[in-house]
C-alpha cells in the first residue's frame, strides 16, 4: 500500500520560514477583530491548514507574516549594530 503524504500548504511554509514563537495568527485575528469581523483562532488555523479559503482571513495572515517577517529584519539588523 502507498504511503500519501500531503505537501505543505503555502501559508504553512510562509509560517515556517518565520521560525516558532511568532504571533502571526492572533496578530491577524486582532486585525480582523479591527475592521470588524469576529472570527476563531481555529478558523485562521483552518486557513492555514488550506482548508478554507477566505479572502479577507487569506490577507490578514499574509498581512500579519509580512509585519512579523519584517520585525525580524530589523531586529538582526540592530542586533548586527550592536554587535559590531
Amino acid at each position: 500500500m502507498e504511503v500519501v503524504t500531503k505537501s505543505r500548504t503555502l501559508i504553512q511554509q510562509m509560517l515556517d520560514a518565520l521560525g516558532p514563537g511568532h504571533t502571526v495568527v492572533r496578530d491577524a485575528q486582532q486585525a480582523l477583530e479591527a475592521k470588524g469581523f469576529t472570527v476563531a483562532r481555529r478558523t485562521l488555523y483552518q486557513v492555514v491548514a488550506g482548508r478554507s479559503h477566505k479572502r479577507e482571513w487569506v490577507e490578514a495572515l499574509v498581512e500579519a507574516a509580512e509585519a512579523e517577517a519584517e520585525r525580524q529584519a530589523n531586529l538582526k539588523a540592530r542586533a548586527a549594530r550592536l554587535a559590531a
